[in-house]
């Protein structure tokens, strides 16, 4: 399948979110209750990112608040339930095609079943209806995305995404004669895709204009919340050790003489951006010259902190150990306060208040393990080599504004 029809597919079956959490989504009425056993929860934990997999496997306290942000989660589909997003014909559509979708993946990967054949697919396409679904499926993909409303598609790209159509629908029935739907793992991405979706739509069209932050509100958040920040750069010349493994680190003794070695070629003038780019082993900032952007305190490990406060717009430290290496710092500027920031936050408290009143709403029906095992992730998926504060943050919620997210935050 190549990316123009892959485009068009995901178009259609509209798995294209702005969330990041696992939830689920209860296939009866709005009343019906929704409860998530420890397995369940399991499930869930294994499907995160792997720092948050890492602080889930042995942090109580995480969990717990990871099963909160889960139930926030549910609260939101169920209000968009509520509100009768599900009811709208385009909306049961695409999640009758996520349900389509998950069904025959899952039924090609256990089963290692074979793709169907043109004939196959063809007369599958001479049923009543299924002509009309494919036509159905291109016409909602358009109405979903720009880029593609009053696209002529090139003979040969519409008898691809028909194959490809026709292929998914056809398993999906395979699978169902096989009882590959009644298992719980494909129950569980069916949930978990459908949920999203709604939660997405409800944060889309309601939450985000509700929660909108005016200037007078930013003026007032700033004014009472002053924080001193600094924009900087730096170059990392990683240590190999068994706290901070990466394939680029040199011995302590070696990677503090490099160090000193580029620092001594900074003081002599030389850009400090093209050394980063030359010998910065943070592969995070070194293709931009090492920029960290803006941060405030708390934001980054205390060594490097409290060297990047030290220093006036302009100035260069000295080395800096942290544990992931030697630090050459330079400070670019320095601010009292982020409006956009700012901005963000007052959305983020607005956002809370009103999930809190939704979760009132709806969380009589839902009950949610907190007490779940979770594999920790393999050693090699764990982010190495950056000065930030690795804490890994806990889900969040699906309503959460879309602003974008500095990985020196701690979250």
């Amino acid at each position: 399948m190549n990316s123009i029809t892959k485009a068009w597919i995901a178009a259609g079956v509209g798995i294209l979110f702005s969330l990041g959490i696992i939830v689920w989504q209860v296939r009866a009425s709005h009343a019906a209750p929704i409860n998530l056993s420890a397995d369940d929860m399991s499930l869930i934990a294994a499907d995160q990112a792997p720092q948050i997999r890492m602080r889930l496997s042995s942090d109580d306290t995480a969990r717990r608040e990871f099963a909160k942000n889960v139930r926030e989660l549910f609260a939101v589909a169920e209000e968009a339930r509520a509100k009768g997003f599900a009811n709208r014909p385009e909306v049961k559509r695409q999640l009758d095609l996520m349900r389509a979708f998950i069904i025959s993946q899952n039924y090609s990967t256990t089963q290692n079943a074979a793709p169907f054949s043109d004939a196959e697919v063809d007369n599958f396409f001479k049923e009543p209806g299924q002509e009309d679904r494919l036509k159905q499926f291109i016409a909602d993909a358009q109405a979903r995305n720009p880029t593609m409303k009053g696209q002529d598609i090139p003979p040969d790209q519409m008898k691809e995404i028909r194959q490809q159509f026709g292929q998914v629908l056809l398993a999906e029935r395979r699978a169902t004669e096989s009882g590959v739907d009644k298992q719980r793992k494909t129950q569980v991405q069916i949930m978990l895709q459908q949920a999203r979706l709604l939660a997405s739509m409800y944060e889309e069209e309601s939450l985000s204009k509700s929660v909108k932050a005016s200037q007078p509100e930013i003026d007032e958040y700033m004014k009472s919340h002053p924080e001193e920040q600094v924009h900087a750069r730096h170059i990392l010349i990683a240590v190999k050790s068994a706290d901070a493994p990466t394939e680029e680190g040199l011995d302590k003794p070696q990677a503090r003489a490099k160090a000193e070695e580029v620092l001594k070629r900074v003081k002599a003038g030389e850009n400090f951006e093209s050394l980063a780019k030359e010998y910065s082993t943070d592969p995070g900032s070194k293709e931009s010259g090492g920029d960290l952007g803006w941060f405030g305190k708390g934001r980054m490990v205390p060594e490097f902190e409290k060297a990047a406060f030290a220093l006036q717009p302009g100035q260069v430290s000295e080395i800096v150990e942290s544990p992931f290496g030697f630090h050459i710092i330079k400070v670019e500027g320095r601010r009292n306060g982020d409006p956009q920031a700012a901005a963000q936050q007052v959305e983020q408290d607005k956002e809370k208040k009103l999930i809190e009143e939704i979760v009132k709403r709806q969380s009589s029906h839902i009950t949610i393990a907190d007490n779940f095992a979770v594999q920790p992730p393999p050693q090699q998926q764990m982010q190495q080599g950056l000065p930030f504060a690795t804490q890994p943050p806990p889900a969040e919620a699906p309503a959460a504004p879309k602003g974008k997210s500095s990985p020196a935050k701690k979250h």
